[in-house]
């Protein structure tokens, strides 16, 4: 798509998501925006290490690193959120780190199955661990409405600040992969013995890329338990909310590319919650198989995610600049 047309269709679309808490004070309204803003953040981190073509299914380590150290550092030394938003994206990055170091030459199944691992591991440590993490039954944030406590009376705050988070990756992903790391990202994923051939050093470029991934992953975690209230392993730690929804939305919407994890958040995550709750009650993890047959058919029919079926569309659109084939000179 062209800048200048991204930016026309951009711009009205935020103003319309900023006018919204204003004409709709349902608090469902605001709770499904919120969430939708939520996962298009995650799903984009989530897709920084897919640039070059690595699967993790392990990024709910990540998340609940990052939502324990802001909460464990607020409500046991008073220390702020905000302050422990910094410490989360530090310590989420260091346990990026531990998983990456011994994971990074693995390829295909064998890193996404070793990621799996890892945020069990986590989820039993956090668990067993009862002095620092209350263990199972979990740490509750006390309700002291302040901006400083990220604790608020109503919503709004809650969706301005997820808008402005999923807006924020979603650039910074346009960033990295329009950058130097991300060309070498691709590279890898396209052939990753050629681009070593090429002189481009394939692990570093992995590493770095998992290390934004789980910094990120880390904040997200912060924003997320601030909004519920409430830290427990089993659901911080959870492998269907913070790993396998992120990855469904970005395969669905289109693994490797900018727009495919908005995309997939967007619809999935309605429909995810939809799911979870009529399907949810006739029979627990109904909804999962209904996930699972939109996953075989998207994988099946359109392997590119729906983001591969707009592409051709936007390459017709009026004015786009034909490129002439080598040897051939354009007519002026």
């Amino acid at each position: 798509m062209k800048p200048n047309l991204r930016y026309w269709l951009g711009a009205p679309a935020f103003l319309i998501l900023l006018l919204i808490p204003w004409f709709f004070q349902s608090t469902f309204v605001l709770h499904m925006h919120t969430l939708i803003f939520f996962y298009i953040a995650l799903t984009a981190v989530w897709n920084i290490p897919a640039f070059g073509g690595k699967l993790s299914l392990g990024h709910a380590a990540f998340f609940g690193i990052g939502a324990y150290t802001a909460t464990i550092l607020y409500v046991k030394y008073g220390i702020t959120p905000w302050l422990g938003l910094l410490a989360a994206l530090v310590v989420s990055m260091l346990g990026g780190l531990v998983m990456t170091l011994p994971l990074i030459r693995l390829r295909g199944p064998f890193f996404t199955l070793a990621s799996i691992a890892f945020a069990e591991v986590l989820r039993m440590i956090a668990i067993d661990w009862r002095s620092l993490t209350n263990g199972s039954v979990g740490i509750n944030i006390p309700f002291k409405p302040a901006w400083i406590n990220m604790t608020f009376q109503g919503g709004k705050p809650f969706y301005y600040m997820s808008l402005i988070l999923a807006v924020g990756i979603v650039w910074l992903t346009y960033r990295l992969k329009n950058s130097a790391l991300g060309f070498h990202l691709r590279a890898a994923a396209s052939d990753e013995e050629a681009a070593q051939a090429l002189g481009i050093n394939t692990s570093r470029a992995h590493f770095i890329a998992l290390m934004w991934s789980s910094g990120l992953t880390g904040a997200i975690g912060v924003f997320y338990v601030f909004y519920i209230y409430v830290l427990e392993p089993h659901t911080i730690f959870s492998l269907d909310l913070f790993s396998l929804q992120p990855a469904l939305n970005g395969i669905i919407g289109g693994m490797g590319t900018i727009s495919g994890p908005v995309i997939g958040a967007i619809l999935m995550t309605p429909l995810g919650e939809f799911l979870r709750f009529y399907l949810g009650t006739i029979q627990q993890g109904l909804n999962y198989v209904v996930y699972g047959l939109v996953l075989i058919a998207t994988v099946k029919f359109i392997p590119g995610g729906i983001v591969s079926l707009l592409t051709p569309i936007i390459k017709r659109t009026p004015g786009r600049k034909k490129i002439p084939l080598s040897g051939q000179v354009e007519a002026r």
